[in-house]
């Protein structure tokens, strides 16, 4: 049953629809026609859904979810029949040249893993991108080269909670290049976390709220030469504060973000490592295993509850 709206919001829902549908992500448009048409057909999908008109915000964000579904699908399905990937590729996108075949990207053989032909060309695609982030992150020369060709590694590494690799997660190929953002992201700050040695080590706490609140101990951790409105920490821990135990924020925070231990000065601390399970008398190579995993089960949360 269709709910009752009201004129002006289902325009301004419309509006919204359309314009999501025309570009659903940066790097894809489609003809005005056809976002109109997906505009209207998600709206009435959508409908349907309720007996009485809910929150306009609520209706908007299911309608805008559904009409970049729909372009992305759409989108995929004519580049697979013609087998060109430029199809409804945004001519202004100056990003790089042009896109790859993420069919191909995506063909895995039980054998040989993720082998065709098209992922020799994706490297000196991401690259400059990824370059370009890690430095803004201060990370440059032989060090980014190395973060970087982690982040191809894991992109084609197989997520414990879903049993599925990153790469498989778009459905055209310009969202891989903000999937491979934020994987540059983690692996910048693993890399951060892997530097012992920084003479300027940031202060720590003993929590985040600790250090926020403490006047005379200020935040060290912002990276202030990312661009407006990239993702930060407190951005972070307020959408997922819930999804992960205070032990877990605890551990997450020591290696990520305040870096005031290295996984080899957690290690040596038995009252650190009974926290989460393990024996005093267990060996250096227990602890640092069982922290590892604890430590990936926490990033697994917070990528799983973050929006993005």
């Amino acid at each position: 049953m269709s709910p009752t709206v009201c004129p002006t919001q289902l325009e301004r829902c419309w509006q919204a629809c359309w314009t999501r549908a025309r570009r659903p992500i940066e790097g894809v448009l489609i003809s005005e026609d056809e976002a109109e048409h997906i505009a209207e057909q998600c709206i009435r999908n959508v409908s349907l859904d309720y007996d009485e008109f809910p929150s306009e915000a609520e209706f908007t964000a299911k309608a805008l979810e559904e009409a970049a579904r729909a372009t992305r699908q759409l989108v995929a399905e004519k580049r697979r029949k013609v087998s060109d990937p430029q199809v409804h590729h945004d001519p202004e996108d100056s990003r790089y040249d042009r896109n790859l075949d993420l069919d191909r990207l995506q063909r895995f053989d039980a054998d040989r893993g993720f082998q065709d032909r098209e992922w020799n060309g994706l490297p000196q695609l991401l690259r400059p991108l990824a370059l370009a982030t890690l430095a803004r992150k201060g990370i440059r020369g032989h060090d980014a080269d190395e973060v970087f060709n982690d982040t191809l590694v894991e992109l084609t590494r197989v997520r414990e909670h879903d049993k599925k690799a990153p790469i498989l997660d778009p459905v055209v190929f310009e969202e891989l290049i903000p999937l491979h953002t934020r994987i540059v992201g983690f692996r910048a700050i693993d890399w951060y976390r892997r530097q012992s040695t920084l003479k300027n080590r940031p202060n720590s706490g003993e929590s985040l709220d600790a250090l926020h609140d403490d006047p005379d101990r200020p935040m060290q951790f912002e990276d202030r030469g990312s661009a407006p409105g990239t993702i930060n920490f407190e951005h972070i821990y307020h959408e997922c504060r819930e999804a992960l135990s205070t032990d877990e924020w605890d551990l997450i925070y020591t290696l990520f973000v305040a870096q005031s231990a290295t996984i080899q000065d957690l290690i040596e601390r038995s009252d650190f490592c009974s926290r989460y399970g393990v024996k005093s008398n267990a060996s250096a190579s227990t602890r640092r295993r069982v922290l590892n995993e604890r430590i990936q089960e926490a990033l697994e949360k917070i990528r799983e509850s973050f929006v993005y």
